[in-house]
């Protein structure tokens, strides 16, 4: 069985998919000015957990959060079925990485 962790690489690797093959929609939240910024914010959430680095696990976490925002741009943008199945998973692997 997979690791949390890499388990995680695989969620961020199914947004990153999503996000390169629909247009998106950034209107209702407010952290990313364009679709290249949340592109590399997930790409180097991505590379961090891949080298051990969990310091931005916190932030990882709040852009996951119901009506977050990879949820108001999930909901906006058409795809906010497979961020439920997505973010419901990465709550679960994130609570097990927070364990002592």
């Amino acid at each position: 069985m997979k690791s949390a962790a890499a388990q995680i690489l695989d969620i961020l690797d199914q947004v990153l998919a999503i996000v390169h093959k629909l247009p998106q929609d950034l209107t209702w939240q407010s952290l990313y000015t364009d679709e290249q910024e949340l592109v590399d914010d997930l790409t180097d959430h991505a590379g961090r957990i891949r080298g051990q680095d969990f310091s931005r696990l916190p932030d990882l976490h709040f852009l996951f959060v119901t009506t977050g925002p990879l949820c108001e741009i999930a909901v906006s943008s058409g795809w906010v079925d497979a961020y439920a199945v997505l973010g419901n998973r990465f709550d679960e692997l994130h609570a097990q990485l927070r364990r002592p």
